[in-house]
């Protein structure tokens, strides 16, 4: 580790106009910081911050930005200090930083959830951390897509009994509020419930956490799913040796098998079940003898 200064020995810099609560991305904030601060004045280039804090390779800073290398804790506090962070906002640079370089998806999951206790950062992602919520509620989840059955009535103990999960009536109440918060569903002229797009698709600011989470809550009602009988669930799966070509050649046939079946709800009349489509394709090797299995140290 390179000889980092005190933080008596760092200029305070002046504070900064950016909000970091806005931000989601530790190394965005850091990136438009080191800009901004450019901008104040030409000599705090990212050369004079590394020397600022004691690091011997000058190209660390923009390493870190581009994602190529990690902040440990002491030299993200010496970091705070020279982007001239206040306290509350150093608690949260550190809490961002965790966020953003979390490994697996619990620890990110864990991160996220310190960085939401935040108001500030609650004020400004409320509608993102909501969608979050949705994508890992299967009652949610499958609310959205009931208000499309043809006997569909917005009769919350109707609901609860037609639910593959049990809810009370108020949770049933509270999913419903959230998606029409979401936009997710809206009401039409006689104020029934509808689809505000037939296709939901995931992908908002908060990166890949609500998409993984989404799909580990899916995998494991696939898995509580086996138990039923044959004739309402379908599972199927192949064990194969796959070369780099036609494993792109697979995603490529999975995309256009998935718009076929777009295809074929969007032609369908009636609906009277909610179903979900979930397929996997993952390793069952390593891709070199370096690499460290699962569970592995």
């Amino acid at each position: 580790m390179p000889n980092i200064p005190s933080a008596a020995k760092i200029r305070i810099m002046k504070r900064t106009k950016l909000s970091i609560y806005a931000y989601t991305d530790f190394r965005a904030f850091l990136r438009d910081r080191l800009a901004e601060l450019k901008e104040e004045n030409p000599k705090f280039s990212q050369r004079y911050f590394t020397g600022k804090l004691g690091l011997s390779g000058r190209s660390y800073l923009t390493m870190v930005i581009d994602g190529s290398r990690n902040l440990s804790d002491s030299l993200a506090r010496k970091l705070a200090d020279v982007l001239g962070l206040g306290a509350e906002e150093t608690v949260f640079f550190h809490e961002l930083i965790r966020y953003g370089q979390a490994k697996t998806t619990e620890a990110k999951s864990e991160a996220l959830d310190n960085l939401r206790r935040n108001k500030h950062f609650l004020k400004v992602h409320q509608l993102d951390l909501d969608h979050l919520d949705y994508m890992n509620d299967p009652l949610t989840l499958t609310l959205r897509e009931m208000v499309v059955l043809q006997d569909f009535r917005e009769d919350l103990k109707w609901i609860c009994e037609r639910l593959p999960v049990k809810a009370t009536p108020k949770r049933v109440k509270e999913g419903l509020d959230k998606l029409l918060r979401l936009g997710l569903l809206v009401r039409d002229g006689q104020g029934r419930l509808q689809l505000a797009h037939k296709h939901q698709s995931t992908g908002p600011r908060l990166g890949s956490v609500p998409l993984r989470s989404y799909h580990r809550t899916m995998l494991k009602l696939a898995a509580e799913s086996m138990d039923l009988p044959t004739d309402v669930r379908s599972f199927s799966g192949l064990t194969i040796a796959v070369g780099s070509a036609s494993y792109a050649k697979i995603l490529e046939a999975y995309a256009s098998f998935l718009d076929k079946v777009r295809a074929i709800i969007d032609s369908e009349e009636a609906y009277d079940h909610v179903y979900h489509l979930e397929a996997v394709l993952f390793p069952l090797t390593r891709r070199n003898s370096n690499q460290t299995p699962k569970g592995g140290k």
